[in-house]
C-alpha cells in the first residue's frame, strides 16, 4: 500500500519537527514500531521524510528482526548500538556503522554523544495511561534527557514496564497500531545443550540470581533446573513461564527486554518486570546482595580465557551486549560465579583458539569457570600459566 506523505499524521509530525543535522532514534526490541493502523510503514515514512529533509542521522538499538521499509541511504548516517540479528542488512551500507560498546555504557551514549532529538517508539495504552511495553532498554534515559517522544499507541501491547507512566505532556501521538510485538519462538535445546546445562547447574545453588542468555543453552538451563531460582537478566524468554509453572521462580524477574511468543507476553502483562539498562546492567547493583550466577556462552575462547562473542574474523554474528557486564558483576559477587558454557565442538569446530579472530569482547579476568558438556576448568585463583594449562586440558 502506498501512503501519501502529505496525508498521514505521522509524516506531518516528522516534517514539522525534523531539521537537517537532527538525530532520530527508533525504539528497539520486539516492540520496535513497524506499521500503523492506517497502513503507513513507520520506517518507510521516516525514510521518505529524512530523504526530503536531508542530513538526518538515525540511531537503532537491539533489533531481533529487520526493519521493513527502511532505506538506509535516506540518512546521512545510521548508527547501530548492537550489530547482528535485525541490523545485518543495515550494516551492509557504507553509511552505516556500529558502536563496539558494552550494554551498560549505552545509556550514557544515548543521553550524550548519540542523544536523539526525536524518539519514535511504541507505547502500551492503558485507559489513557502510557507505558513502555516489551522493553524499556535505553528509552527512558533519553526521555528523561529531554528527547521529544513520537509515540505509537498500541492497546494490544503487553505492559511489563516496572516504571511510572510517561508524562503525556512530553508525548506527541503520531498514530495507533494493534499489531503487538514481534513473536520470536524459543529454540528447542538439543542433547548437547541439555548435557551442557546439566553440567552448569551443578554450580547453581538454590535461591541465587541467575542471568542467562537467549538460545538453546538458556532454555535448557531453565527447563532442567530442579532448584528455585531468581532471574536477573537482560532478555527474558518463554522458558521463564515454564519455570514459574513448575513453582521454581522466586519473585518477579528483572530484565530490560522481553523476547518470546504470546505465551511470554501474556504472562508478563501487568507484571513490573522491565527496567532501563541503567538498572538491569548496573555492575554495582548486580554484584551486591544475593549471589549472582551469570551463564554466558562464547564463539571463541583463547588459552587465557579471553572471550569473543561478536563473530569470527570479518563475519559479524552479534554485538558485545551485556556479556562483559554480567561476567564482571558475577565475578565480583560474593558467592557468585561468572560461567562461560560452550559445547566442546560446534559444527565440527572447537571454540578454543590460540588467538581470537576479533578483539576480545570480555576480558579473561572476569571469567571464573569454563564449562563444556564433559568437564570444566575452574580458573579462580589461577595465574596466567595455570589458566592456560587448565583451559588447554579442557579442550584436549
Amino acid at each position: 500500500m502506498t501512503v501519501d506523505l502529505e496525508l498521514t499524521e505521522f509524516s506531518a509530525a516528522l516534517q514539522d519537527h525534523l531539521r537537517p543535522g537532527m538525530t532520530v532514534a527508533l525504539g528497539d526490541g520486539v516492540g520496535a514500531p513497524r506499521c500503523l493502523d492506517d497502513g503507513a510503514s513507520v520506517c518507510a515514512t521516516l525514510s521518505a521524510v529524512a530523504r526530503r529533509i536531508g542530513g538526518v542521522r538515525l540511531v537503532v538499538g537491539w533489533l531481533p528482526s529487520p526493519l521493513q521499509g527502511l532505506q538506509v541511504d535516506a540518512f546521512a548516517e545510521v548508527v547501530a548500538i548492537m550489530p547482528g540479528w535485525g541490523v545485518r542488512n543495515i550494516l551492509a551500507s557504507p553509511t552505516a556503522c556500529f558502536v563496539p560498546t558494552r550494554l551498560s555504557s549505552v545509556p550514557s551514549l544515548m543521553s550524550g554523544v548519540l542523544r536523539p532529538d526525536v524518539l519514535i517508539t511504541r507505547l502500551a495504552d492503558r485507559a489513557g495511561s502510557f507505558h513502555f511495553s516489551t522493553e524499556v532498554s535505553w528509552q527512558r534515559e533519553v526521555v528523561d534527557a529531554g528527547t521529544a517522544v513520537f509515540a505509537i499507541a498500541d492497546a494490544n501491547a503487553p505492559l511489563a514496564d516496572a516504571g511510572p507512566p510517561l508524562a503525556t505532556e512530553t508525548i506527541v501521538f503520531v498514530g495507533q497500531t494493534s499489531d503487538g510485538p514481534v513473536e520470536m519462538p524459543s529454540v528447542v535445546p538439543d542433547a548437547v545443550h541439555e548435557a551442557l546445562a546439566d553440567a552448569v547447574l551443578r554450580f547453581v545453588p538454590q535461591g541465587v540470581r541467575l542471568q542467562y542468555g537467549p538460545g538453546k543453552l538458556g532454555t535448557a538451563l531453565l527447563n532442567r533446573t530442579q532448584r528455585p531460582l531468581r532471574i536477573d537478566t537482560g532478555l527474558l524468554t518463554d522458558a521463564v513461564v515454564d519455570l514459574d509453572t513448575k513453582g521454581l521462580l522466586i519473585g518477579i524477574p528483572s530484565a530490560a527486554y522481553l523476547l518470546g511468543t504470546q505465551t511470554l507476553y501474556r504472562w508478563a502483562d501487568g507484571k513490573p518486570i522491565l527496567r532501563g539498562i541503567d538498572y538491569t546492567h548496573d555492575l554495582t547493583r548486580l554484584s551486591r546482595g544475593i549471589p549472582l550466577i551469570a551463564v554466558n556462552t562464547a564463539l571463541e575462547v583463547d588459552p587465557f580465557g579471553q572471550i569473543n562473542v561478536e563473530g569470527t574474523g570479518d563475519k559479524i554474528v552479534g554485538g558485545i551486549g551485556g556479556h562483559p557486564d554480567y561476567c564482571a558483576a558475577a565475578s565480583m559477587s560474593r558467592g557468585g560465579l561468572s560461567i562461560i558454557a560452550v559445547p566442546s565442538t560446534v559444527n565440527g569446530r572447537s571454540p578454543f583458539v590460540e588467538k581470537l579472530s576479533r578483539p576480545a569482547s570480555t576480558p579473561a579476568h572476569d571469567i571464573d569457570l569454563i564449562v563444556t558438556e564433559s568437564g570444566h576448568a575452574d580458573l579462580r585463583g589461577a595465574d596466567w600459566g595455570q589458566r592456560r594449562r587448565l583451559i588447554g586440558a579442557l579442550f584436549e
